[in-house]
């Protein structure tokens, strides 16, 4: 009982330090969550009221688990070093999942990313879109849901 139970606290352990060290430490600031976006009907818009501003979509649509996803960001306002989306299941644990996008030209970004699978019918996910800068890294959330 005491090895299974030390092994345990070992891999919880581990994986909260994988956790710990995947999470950006110097998020600067972020954005407010638009509740009127809807990622399934289109691109969306997020920005702070000082300046910053990213554009995001996510085809093909209807967004669903397991296909390959293309990944759309555009940024202005902000002096860019890297961009990537972190998706992140809402009520359930859904793994580490943050694609990195490239640079397409000035301020646009792309990538590609595939969500998890999920034993629920109705997932409701957060992409939240990390803007990397000298001064640290700026967080633009936003939420959409997929059927299975």
């Amino acid at each position: 009982m005491g090895a299974t139970a030390l092994i345990l606290v070992a891999v919880v352990g581990i994986g909260g330090l994988q956790i710990w060290r995947q999470t950006p430490k110097d998020i600067v600031a972020t954005a407010a969550l638009d509740s009127r976006c809807d990622l399934q009907a289109g691109g969306c818009e997020s920005r702070f009221p000082d300046g910053g501003r990213v554009s995001f979509s996510i085809e093909p649509r209807p967004i669903v688990s397991l296909k390959s996803l293309q990944l759309k960001v555009q940024v202005a306002g902000l002096e860019v070093q890297a961009v990537a989306v972190d998706f992140r299941g809402l009520g359930m644990n859904m793994g580490f999942n943050r694609p990195h996008l490239q640079q397409d030209a000035e301020g646009e970004y792309s990538g590609t990313g595939v969500l998890a699978a999920c034993i629920v019918d109705r997932m409701v996910w957060e992409a939240t879109v990390l803007v990397t800068t000298r001064d640290g890294v700026y967080a633009f959330p936003f939420r959409f849901e997929t059927m299975r």
